[in-house]
């Protein structure tokens, strides 16, 4: 059986033995697009805003907690109020104090009060002598009777 002379050539060159770097570096290539088509970007929706900051923060601590709850619940000190007691009891509890000008009532509205009655209480508040006043929102709701 006669040989092709491509035949031959190839089987009398000495086949090369140096090192490919190719295969390698493509298959790094490969594996680092995988890498990428697997990563997960995440962008988030909307535009950057910057919050405005205070330029005096007033960080005292809290005296007595008024929480307004659903149907215009009031609780103070761990009693219900009806909202014309409101002025006597707060009234009352600044006396009690040693420096009422300095007491901090924090007010913890639940979320379905309407704004018009926590500016009504707050006016009641301001008028009974309380001069700080602090006001929480807590999506569950400031409210907890147990």
């Amino acid at each position: 059986m006669a040989l092709s002379e491509f035949q031959s050539y190839r089987t009398l060159e000495k086949p090369d033995t140096r090192f490919d770097n190719s295969s390698i570096i493509a298959v790094l290539l490969f594996i680092f697009g995988l890498t990428l088509l697997g990563s997960r970007f995440v962008f988030s929706p909307g535009t950057a805003i910057r919050i405005p900051r205070a330029k005096h923060i007033d960080l005292r601590a809290t005296a007595g907690i008024l929480n307004i709850g659903l149907n215009n619940l009031l609780i103070f000190n761990n009693r219900i109020l009806q909202l014309g007691d409101l002025a006597e009891e707060i009234a009352n509890f600044l006396s009690r104090k040693k420096f009422p000008e300095n007491v901090t009532l924090l007010i913890c509205i639940d979320r379905s009060v309407a704004f018009g009655f926590v500016v009504q209480v707050t006016d009641i508040l301001r008028s009974a002598g309380c001069r700080n006043i602090q006001i929480a929102c807590d999506p569950q709701g400031c409210v907890s009777l147990h």
